[in-house]
């Protein structure tokens, strides 16, 4: 396992006793895993993981304020590159299973053995490797393209992907370097910030869906333009256009109405 890169992980378990008997288990394995941070609820384990980024985070299903499935429910949804694994007793197993519709790799039934997470740590590890190795093509190729190019990549990327969540934290990972290089050359080709641009696809596309499907509710809209809460689509909508998406709709019919009136008004 020399060639696979460390991997940071987060233990998550609200029993300290088993949490720090899990992490020794972890140790004892010598596998290239290092403990980044520690929580004994799913609440707290959002502030460690939005602190130290981990590759893996391996939670407890039942815990205080915040449990694993809402722990799960929040890596995929923030950080798709998270991988997750859930512990859980017997009476949580039917539980647990419900988890794998939030990625979750796999689950570990307590009083993990450790032999099961020998087996379930050496599975996680090869599939991150695997992303890493793929990764690690996609930056190798792309460092031998100039500014230009780079920029043409990032638009055509944004193109053709901006109807879903984009993080420029984790696309500024995935093309090799810093959300601010590839915003400074961006900016410097397509003359305005990769946000702006992403704004102004959805926008226009908004703009599309608001007149050309007037049955279409607004939140249908923000949704198909990568806007998963209505009312900040409509807050985004509004500071771009100055109007709410309603608004805009109304004030497009009426004028098309009114266009249309003049067209097939004939002299008597």
């Amino acid at each position: 396992m020399s060639s696979i890169p460390n991997y940071k992980y987060i233990a998550v378990e609200d029993e300290s006793l088993i949490r720090r008997n899990l992490i020794k288990k972890i140790t004892s394995l010598n596998l290239p895993l290092s403990l980044a941070g520690e929580a004994s609820n799913g609440k707290d384990a959002i502030l460690v993981v939005e602190e130290h980024f981990p590759d893996l985070v391996i939670t407890d299903i039942r815990m205080p304020q915040c449990d694993g499935l809402e722990l799960a429910r929040y890596l995929q949804k923030n950080h798709p590159g998270t991988r997750t694994i859930i512990l859980s007793g017997y009476s949580d197993f039917s539980y647990a299973q419900s988890a794998l519709r939030y990625g979750v790799m796999d689950y570990l039934l307590k009083p993990v053995t450790l032999k099961s997470l020998s087996e379930t740590l050496h599975k996680t590890l090869i599939t991150m490797e695997s992303e890493s190795d793929d990764l690690d093509s996609y930056r190798s190729s792309n460092s031998r393209l100039d500014q230009r190019s780079i920029c043409e990549l990032l638009e055509t990327y944004l193109q053709e992907n901006f109807q879903q969540e984009i993080s420029f934290q984790e696309l500024g990972e995935k093309f090799g370097f810093t959300p601010e290089y590839l915003g400074k050359i961006f900016k410097k080709y397509a003359g305005e910030t990769p946000s702006k641009y992403l704004a102004k696809l959805r926008m226009n596309e908004a703009k599309r869906l608001l007149l050309n499907s007037p049955d279409m509710e607004i939140q249908m809209v923000g949704e198909l333009v990568g806007y998963k809460d209505g009312f900040y689509f409509s807050r985004v909508f509004k500071s771009y256009t100055g109007i709410q998406p309603s608004e805009f709709r109304n004030q497009r019919q009426q004028n098309q109405n009114i266009h249309t009136d003049k067209l097939y008004k004939y002299p008597s």
